[in-house]
């Protein structure tokens, strides 16, 4: 590539015809650039998004991963676009579960039902055929349990970067549910 300038207008591009969260080492082994610049390179791409007011795109990070993305503020105008495909919003027990699965992943549904003291099954398939849940493994126990982790859509959409920015909130966290039964 000849400048920094033309580094940025290919990241942009990749990033815009993905369509999809990119790893920074992806975009480094395509561009043939480090992953230094690559980090660089995305963050002036962020800063330009920003500075420009008639814009419609920001560029968001998630952990290890960039993706070209609307501005939160024009989620109305998205929805009427896939209207046809919208669907309900989740309920407050949905919502529940999510942040269960998000504090304590990765979760089996036995433990997501022991925090909420409730069935939490279909709840958890819901969050699955949604896109912001995912099954991550299997534990080593009796009838080897799927243990369940949230993903890049679920990060995306909640406007995280990762889920260590999640608040604080300890008594959804499985370890003190358990600390508290023993007592």
């Amino acid at each position: 590539m000849k400048n920094d300038s033309e580094a940025v207008a290919v990241i942009e591009a990749v990033l815009f015809a993905s369509g999809d969260p990119i790893s920074s080492e992806t975009l480094s082994e395509i561009t043939d650039l480090s992953l230094t610049e690559i980090n660089d390179l995305c963050h002036r791409l962020k800063t330009r998004y920003q500075d420009c007011a008639e814009s419609g795109l920001i560029l968001k990070q998630m952990e290890n991963t960039y993706c070209i993305t609307t501005k939160p503020e024009y989620k109305e105008y998205i929805a009427r676009l896939f209207r046809p495909q919208h669907l309900p919003s989740l309920s407050n027990a949905a919502y529940e579960t999510l942040a269960a699965i998000a504090y304590n992943q990765p979760v089996t549904k036995a433990q997501v039902e022991l925090i909420r003291g409730v069935n939490s099954d279909s709840l958890v398939n819901r969050l699955v055929e949604r896109g912001y849940v995912v099954e991550t493994g299997n534990l080593d126990l009796p009838g080897k349990p799927a243990v369940f982790s949230t993903t890049n859509k679920f990060l995306l959409e909640f406007g995280l970067k990762s889920t260590s920015d999640l608040p604080s909130v300890d008594l959804l966290m499985y370890e003190n549910i358990e600390l508290l039964q023993e007592e």
